[in-house]
């Protein structure tokens, strides 16, 4: 090494000892000030935000897409994807974005990849409100937008977010100050409500004028029915959300046809607004499709409604409807915060025709064919019962019928969870009451029904058209009875329980007891006398065991004064057959008395009186026998010396009443006892 590379190696040496000193001071010097750090923590924040600024100002946003379309995949659980051009403007008082050829991809299970795509669209925002975290845009416009909106029938949407939703959610959108929509198309396959819809959409500026208008027109099916819908709004140019926006809608469903006419009282806040709807159709069971509200079947059907939202809580107020002949009115709410909405109020008729809730059980004009049951074997919705919860009063404050004597109803209609109950349930009647309760439970495939039914204080005579009554008298009845199946004829069919009806004390014609007792004579010649006396109804009771649709007599006794019948048989509520034997007993000495019991066979619809003919024949043949020996003798087989005695009431009575019968306790004390 020369002696000049020395000495250089002598001076770094020192330099780098000079450095490392001057280091250690300057650390053992160091004083931690609160200034210093805020000052060179600006410094390095305000480092970093300039070389963002420059980063943004140079960026291109197309090597953005790939990244940008990952994160918003990743947010959302589908595919996004951006293959057109990305422009986004930051560096203004009214920052933009510009996108083109936008896909949005569906779930797997959906089967269709794409639930939304469009070519371009064009969003800008205020700068100085969204500094503060309020959003306001001035411009969105969308070019060809597709939309797919599916949700099957279980009720998951292609559109639930990763955690899912209420179904009954409202969009909520920022406030828009103009929305243009060009060349746009909607599609909508809803399982639920077995709506299958097309349609486009558009809200384009009109050429020379600075109004612009909303339209959404379509047609498709909704329960196999046609369905057509056109919506109109009005302009979204400068949409002042203080002020309401009005729009109208006009719907047809098959024969449904709904005309709205309504306002969405804050703007862009899809779940705020009030409307007016006129609505008409032949069956207000089908707005289910529409509404996914549970309503009953009826005839056909005129209603107008003011319809009020706030959020997830509806207001239906000044209904007013007529149902085929019965009107109704009220106020209800729908709360549909969960997933099975939930219905509330009151509901009440002026004057209700009993022949219009024929529907309601499947009967009367909604059967669509005509059916051999006198019991309605229409099938009926049980299954929406899961769909809706609800507690209703109804009540009619006169009613029309021409088979019974009816003057009122109020019922209580309680849903929940799949399960109806109609509790209290009570008719009014002329004189007397049918009351008790009904519930149908569908929370299995089959729906099982239960019935509990009493009637008090009805006297027998109000059943009996016209001014001649044969029999008078109060009944009193029950029946508790449960059955499954998904129309009135099959509960029925199905049914178990039992059946009791109790005439405590009342009045028989004098020649239908004679009759019921077969007393030819003295039948013919009360009638033929035109005597119209009454005689005493000691007591009747009817006691029915019932297990799988077959009522058979347990108890059947009907006592008069002159004759006690004694009844049995079998009645078929399955295929709707009776089959009924009354057989009378003189109480007093009869000349011509026919020793046959009377018969009541055929359709529970058209049941056929008669009298048995083989024991009938057979009094005949011992009358013909007895005529050979002496032919006065053959008079000897139609006389009966009357040994038949009363029926003991008192423990008949107290019997049905332990079985169930709403027998009063008086009734049972004061019943006729036995004659010596």
């Amino acid at each position: 090494m020369s002696v000049s590379e020395h000495a250089g190696k002598n001076r770094m040496k020192a330099g780098w000892n000079n450095a490392r000193a001057r280091v250690v001071a300057d650390f053992r010097d160091f004083r931690f000030t609160w200034g210093g750090f805020f000052k060179w923590t600006g410094i390095t924040l305000l480092a970093f935000l300039v070389a963002a600024i420059i980063t943004l100002y140079f960026l291109d946003w197309n090597q953005m897409r790939g990244p940008i379309g990952r994160y918003l995949s990743n947010r959302t659980g589908r595919e996004v994807r951006i293959d057109g051009n990305l422009s986004v403007k930051l560096f203004s008082w009214q920052p933009s974005v510009d996108v083109g050829q936008v896909f949005i991809g569906n779930p797997g299970w959906v089967g269709t990849p794409q639930a939304a795509k469009f070519t371009h669209a064009r969003v800008e925002a205020r700068l100085v409100p969204l500094i503060f975290g309020d959003v306001i845009l001035p411009l969105v416009r969308i070019d060809e937008p597709e939309l797919l909106v599916v949700r099957d029938a279980d009720g998951h949407t292609n559109w639930d977010s990763k955690g899912g939703q209420n179904p009954n959610e409202a969009f909520k959108l920022p406030p828009i100050r103009r929305f243009i929509v060009n060349n746009g198309h909607v599609e909508i396959r809803d399982a639920v409500r077995k709506l299958h819809f097309t349609g486009t959409v558009s809200s384009t500026e009109e050429a020379g004028s600075k109004r612009a208008s909303f339209a959404l027109t379509g047609d498709g099916t909704l329960n196999k029915n046609k369905f057509l819908a056109n919506v109109q709004g009005g302009p979204l140019l400068n949409v002042d959300e203080s002020k309401p926006y009005n729009f109208t809608a006009d719907v047809h469903a098959g024969d449904t046809h709904a005309v709205v006419n309504g306002a969405i009282t804050q703007p862009f806040h899809l779940d705020r607004f009030t409307a007016s709807i006129n609505v008409s159709g032949p069956d207000l069971s089908d707005l289910y499709f529409l509404t996914g509200l549970v309503l009953p079947k009826t005839p056909t059907y005129h209603m107008t409604v003011a319809v009020q939202r706030e959020g997830s809580f509806y207001r239906l107020t000044d209904i007013n409807a007529m149902l085929g002949s019965t009107d109704l009115a009220g106020n209800l709410t729908v709360d549909a915060s969960n997933k099975v909405p939930a219905l509330a109020g009151k509901v009440a008729s002026r004057s209700l025709n009993f022949a219009d809730l024929g529907p309601m059980i499947g009967g009367g004009k909604a059967q669509p064919v005509a059916s051999t049951h006198l019991l309605p074997d229409t099938a009926l919705h049980t299954e929406r019962l899961k769909q809706t919860n609800a507690e209703v009063d109804y009540s009619a404050a006169s009613i029309k019928s021409q088979d019974f004597p009816l003057t009122s109803l109020d019922a209580h209609i309680s849903v929940k969870d799949a399960v109806l109950n109609l509790k209290p349930l009570s008719f009014g009647f002329t004189h007397g009451k049918l009351s008790g309760s009904l519930k149908v439970d569908a929370r299995k495939e089959v729906p099982v029904t239960s019935v509990d039914a009493r009637l008090t204080d009805l006297k027998a005579e109000s059943f009996i058209k016209g001014t001649d009554k044969p029999i008078q008298g109060t009944l009193e009845a029950r029946a508790v009875l449960t059955g499954s199946g998904n129309s009135v004829h099959k509960v029925a069919s199905t049914a178990n329980g039992t059946f009791t009806a109790v005439v405590p004390q009342g009045g028989m014609r004098h020649s239908l007891a004679e009759w019921l007792g077969i007393d030819v004579l003295k039948a013919l010649s009360l009638n033929l006398g035109d005597d119209n006396s009454n005689t005493q109804l000691r007591c009747a009771v009817a006691g029915f065991g019932v297990k799988n649709g077959l009522m058979t007599s347990q108890t059947f006794v009907l006592d008069t004064e002159p004759v006690r019948v004694d009844g049995s048989g079998k009645i078929n509520l399955a295929d709707e057959t009776l089959d009924l034997r009354l057989q009378g007993a003189p109480k007093h000495f009869q000349i011509v008395r026919l020793r046959a019991p009377i018969t009541v066979k055929g359709s529970l619809a058209h049941p056929a009186i008669g009298v048995d003919a083989g024991q009938a024949i057979a009094q005949g043949g011992i009358a013909l026998a007895l005529g050979f020996i002496n032919p006065l003798a053959a008079v000897l087989a139609f006389v009966d010396p009357g040994l038949a005695k009363d029926a003991n009431c008192g423990p008949l009575l107290a019997d049905a009443k332990a079985k169930g019968a709403p027998v009063k306790a008086s009734a049972v004390r004061n019943a006729p006892a036995p004659r010596k």
